[in-house]
């Protein structure tokens, strides 16, 4: 019972991430509305999140407990799950539609299940099956996908939409691992600062024009809100043992927030297929939770 009442911790602290994960498109858009562009937002964004993880694990003696014989793998992690799904989130949107860089995007639920199931012996369930189905069926609704209009791009625009995607679903993957390491604070930290390693080639700090002060107020809102704080509570919701590839499938909630919230905020129209589709979603995410309720060992598992 306490496995399990662990494992729904997990489940919330899951689904608060996705949640604040969710405004990032609202916040952005304000940012480009101020004069701010893509490669700009996301460099501030993985700087600034960084440096508050630095001076956060600093301050608290965390960093102490970083072995030298650690650092490859985080660096590998950071820059393979976090700077690359910036990275190639970013281009893909610039080489693609933004509703075809997103579908490419939420193609993570499905890698996470794949390399759980290669890395580590995770069985594939029908329910796992199902949930990762409905969630990408939703997702496909809910960024207006049924637009056809919007599915152009080249092949090497589509593979790089699709490298979004790993990267992404390495955030659980290798997060796995990690919290055989740390826990989930140190994880986040650790991540988000080597990942922001990847814009030093990409957008280096010296070659960013001085913001205003409102435009420096919603690069911090991207920064705490939409990085530092979700990647903090998602990966310690990892912490609590549930099933990373559930972890994932809760995550895609994130599209129906980012569209509930444009909707109220920026006045952008919602449309009944969008709404069909965040239903399918909420049922993609309940089947993902019932399928590891009904295998008593996945807890138990997860902690192996």
């Amino acid at each position: 019972m306490e496995k399990r009442k662990t494992g729904y911790v997990g489940y919330l602290l899951v689904l608060a991430s996705a949640v604040l994960w969710g405004t990032l498109p609202v916040i952005s858009s304000i940012c480009y509305q101020l004069g701010s562009n893509g490669i700009t937002a996301g460099a501030m964004r993985a700087y600034l999140a960084a440096l508050i993880f630095f001076v956060w694990l600093l301050a608290d003696g965390s960093l102490k407990k970083l072995k030298l014989s650690e650092v490859p793998f985080y660096l590998l992690y950071g820059i393979a799950a976090g700077g690359g799904t910036f990275v190639f989130y970013m281009i893909a949107i610039e080489s693609l539609s933004i509703s075809m860089a997103a579908m490419l995007l939420y193609t993570a639920p499905a890698f996470v299940v794949i390399f759980d199931r290669v890395f580590y012996k995770v069985p594939i369930t029908g329910y796992k099956l199902a949930a990762v189905a409905g969630c990408f069926a939703g997702s496909f609704l809910v960024v207006r996908g049924y637009d056809l209009s919007a599915f152009t791009g080249s092949l090497k625009g589509i593979l790089i939409g699709l490298g979004a995607g790993v990267s992404y679903s390495l955030t659980s993957v290798l997060g796995k691992k990690a919290k055989r390491l740390h826990d989930g604070k140190m994880n986040s930290g650790l991540m988000v600062i080597f990942g922001s390693l990847a814009f030093l080639f990409l957008k280096p700090p010296f070659q960013i024009e001085r913001p205003s002060a409102m435009l420096l107020l919603l690069y911090l809102c991207l920064a705490v809100v939409g990085t530092v704080i979700p990647y903090f509570l998602y990966l310690k919701g990892i912490d609590q043992g549930i099933d990373i590839g559930a972890a994932s499938i809760i995550a895609t909630v994130e599209p129906v927030v980012g569209t509930i919230l444009g909707t109220v905020l920026l006045g952008q129209t919602l449309q009944w297929p969008q709404v069909l589709g965040m239903g399918i979603m909420i049922l993609g995410i309940l089947l993902s939770v019932k399928g590891q309720e009904s295998d008593p060992d996945s807890f138990s598992r997860e902690e192996k």
